[in-house]
């Protein structure tokens, strides 16, 4: 009876546990991380009107450009082993203080020979073809690839204010900068490299005292056995990466060869609004990601927590897609007012986006990125081929519904693999009736007026609330 009792208990304590991340303790970590995302996410898409008043189309296309080379670069300078420590990491019934001298000093040995490398390999490259920027571009590239290192190590021990606190600072930081160097000393371009140079630098010596880095770090601690380890896990994820790239980024030189500078810099507005959708995933989808990788939360209840997040996403898409043309009207300068013509199918790619990257949280439990890669590649592939097929018939509404169409490919596949181990319980067809309605409109508000457009925004509007009321008292209500 005694051992009965306890079986009981234990069941009991692991439903609280569940239930508990579904709730309070989920509720937590999402305010937490609110703090960081949202703030610092606010704060950098207010740099918006500020660049488009004080830069050219052709300043902001160059920006731009100079920035997509360095983000196609990151995953094979930093071997991706952000992913790597963050997971070996939070294995907390496995860790000790060993094992954690272990993980961080293996993570950056790893990060050491990949930038070794590319060090090399850029010197001979500047050698034979010179280009301006090469000492910024050097110093972006590091800082870069070393941020999002100490960021996941923050994560992994579990320090999530720390980390909101430093999303935080490095934004406020960045917008400081950015207004010294550009409106103060008018530096154009040049501004905004020294800008994030001068912030990223700032955050990265801070976390290396808040992880205390140097206590960890020594090259006694090396293990071979478990660099192998984390190099299976995070070298997959670099062609997951690239792909990804392709998919948001490649498209730009795509546009500067064929529609030139001034199309990139339009475009390059287009693609900073979806911002918005990424401020409210961040607030979301890290603590999910958190309480799942832990195994607090089972698969069924992130089921559950799957369908709600997608009805959320959704009507803040459409929202933001009914809203389009206004709220562009008085953010931006009316040189790049027509970018909002651009944004309804950025919108939808990235929701797609984030709705993919919370189902391979399932691929990342098991520790199967190579499922994640095979299918970032198909997307990669897809929204590229589609580019190129659209561009000069559709010019950037062609890019747009590439960039829509290869997100849209890899959730479709990912979907499809894991759909018996969701169990979402959802109607694929309502579903896919919604995303029809929602092409609907987007064709639609191309073609009324802007007094129309605020009619519609506003029936939108109360169509969202009405639908969603149930679920957001819910929430408040937990």
């Amino acid at each position: 009876m005694s051992k009965n009792c306890r079986i009981h208990k234990k069941k009991l304590i692991m439903n609280e546990v569940s239930s508990g991340h579904l709730g309070k303790k989920l509720f937590k970590e999402t305010l937490i991380y609110s703090i960081g995302s949202f703030g610092s996410k606010i704060l950098s898409f207010l740099l918006l009107p500020f660049y488009t008043f004080l830069l050219t189309k052709k300043d902001l296309g160059e920006y731009d450009i100079f920035i997509t080379t360095i983000t196609l670069f990151i995953p094979l300078v930093s071997l991706q082993i952000s992913d790597a420590v963050y997971r070996w990491l939070i294995d907390k019934e496995k860790q000790n203080e060993q094992l954690k001298g272990e993980i961080i000093t293996n993570t950056f040995i790893a990060f050491g020979i990949g930038f070794f490398l590319f060090s090399v390999l850029f010197l001979i490259y500047v050698v034979l073809e010179p280009f301006v920027y090469k000492g910024y571009f050097f110093a972006l590239m590091f800082l870069n690839c070393l941020l999002p290192i100490l960021q996941s190590v923050l994560r992994g021990e579990g320090k999530t204010k720390l980390f909101a606190f430093n999303g935080l600072i490095t934004t406020f930081l960045v917008i400081v900068f950015n207004v010294v160097f550009i409106y103060g000393l008018n530096l154009k371009v040049e501004g905004i490299l020294l800008a994030n140079i001068m912030a990223y630098s700032i955050a990265c010596i801070v976390i290396l005292f808040q992880i205390n880095l140097f206590k960890y770090f020594s090259f006694a601690n090396f293990n071979k056995k478990l660099l192998i380890e984390m190099s299976r896990y995070s070298l997959p994820l670099i062609p997951n990466l690239m792909s990804w790239w392709v998919i948001g980024s490649a498209s730009k030189f795509i546009i500067l060869h064929y529609l030139g500078p001034e199309s990139n810099g339009i475009y390059a507005i287009s693609s900073r609004f979806p911002s918005i959708i990424v401020i409210v995933n961040s607030i979301f989808i890290l603590p999910i990601q958190d309480a799942f990788l832990k195994n607090d939360t089972e698969t069924k209840d992130f089921s559950k927590l799957l369908v709600h997040f997608i009805k959320l996403e959704f009507s803040i898409i459409i929202l933001l897609i009914a809203g389009a043309p206004i709220y562009t009207k008085f953010l931006v300068n009316y040189e790049f007012y027509d970018s909002w013509k651009y944004m309804a199918f950025l919108y939808l790619g990235v929701g797609f986006n984030t709705i993919a990257t919370l189902i391979s949280l399932i691929y990342q439990k098991k520790r199967n990125t190579l499922r994640i890669t095979f299918t970032s590649i198909v997307g990669g592939l897809v929204s590229i081929i589609c580019c190129f097929l659209l561009v000069n018939k559709l010019g950037l509404y062609g890019i747009s519904i590439s960039y829509f169409l290869g997100f849209f490919t890899i959730y479709l596949l990912r979907y499809v693999d894991l759909r018996k181990e969701l169990n979402l319980g959802i109607n694929d067809y309502v579903y896919f009736f919604y995303l029809l309605l929602i092409i609907g409109l987007i064709f639609g508000i191309n073609s009324i007026t802007f007094r129309s457009n605020l009619i519609l925004f506003f029936l939108v509007l109360i169509i969202i609330v009405i639908i969603n009321m149930k679920l957001v008292f819910k929430i408040f209500k937990k």
